[in-house]
């Protein structure tokens, strides 16, 4: 995971590409507020809570492919 500042000015997680790949073959999900990967998400999940920190921000990999949210 790569920190990134967000537009609000906190500072947020992307995955690799490589990352991405590997979610989309075992279907789960990233939090941009922490960085955890979550199990069982679909891949154009948005805003799912997070287990690690219940944060509303957990993507599916292919949205986050769609969101260029990735590095």
């Amino acid at each position: 995971m790569k920190a990134y500042q967000a537009k609000n000015g906190k500072t947020q997680y992307k995955p690799s590409k490589r990352a991405l790949m590997q979610a989309i073959e075992h279907n789960y999900g990233f939090c941009l507020a922490c960085g955890a990967e979550n199990e069982g998400i679909e891949p154009d999940a948005s805003k799912y809570t997070c287990t690690s920190c219940e944060a509303p921000k957990v993507y599916g990999a292919e949205e986050l492919l769609l969101m260029n949210l990735y590095h």
